[in-house]
C-alpha cells in the first residue's frame, strides 16, 4: 500500500460524527441509527472523550437478553475499542479493518473524538490507488 503511506487518518475520516451519551435510551439510539442510515454510534462524555461504541450488532442482543434490564446505551455498548490518532498513517487503519470484523474505527486527537473511519470511507482512496496502479501497468 505504498501509495497511501503519506495519507493520514484525518484525510479520510468522517469528521464530527453523530454521537450519543451512555444515558441515551436504547430506543433513541435505534431511531438515530435508522434515520441516519448508519450502523454504529460513538458513545462520548460531555468533553467528547470516547467511552465506547453502540452498533446494530450490539442492538441484536435486545432480542436475546432480558429486555427489562436493557434501558440505555451503556447497557449494550462495547467498551473495548481499537482507536487511532488523527495523524496515524492510513495504512495501519486499513490493516486493522482488514484483520478485524468491525466496520468502523474511532479517530482521536488525544482523548477527544474527532472522527470515524469506516470501510466505506476508504473506497475513494482505494479507487485512487487502483487508478494509479492501472496507469503503471
Amino acid at each position: 500500500m505504498a501509495a497511501t503511506t503519506k495519507i493520514k487518518a484525518r484525510d479520510v475520516m468522517t469528521p464530527n460524527p453523530i454521537t450519543v451519551r451512555p444515558e441515551t435510551g436504547l430506543s433513541e439510539a435505534i431511531r438515530i441509527l435508522m434515520e441516519r442510515r448508519i450502523s454504529g454510534l460513538p458513545v462520548t462524555d460531555p468533553q467528547n472523550r470516547l467511552l465506547g461504541m453502540i452498533t446494530e450488532k450490539d442492538m441484536l442482543r435486545i432480542l436475546y437478553e432480558d429486555a427489562g434490564s436493557l434501558r440505555q446505551v451503556s447497557d449494550l455498548m462495547t467498551h473495548e475499542l481499537r482507536t487511532f490518532q488523527a495523524d496515524d498513517p492510513l495504512e495501519i487503519v486499513a490493516d486493522c479493518l482488514m484483520a478485524n470484523h468491525f466496520r468502523r474505527v474511532p479517530v482521536l486527537e488525544g482523548e477527544r473524538l474527532v472522527g470515524l473511519i469506516s470501510r466505506a470511507d476508504l473506497m475513494e482512496t482505494i479507487l485512487a490507488v487502483a487508478h494509479e496502479r492501472l496507469r503503471e501497468d
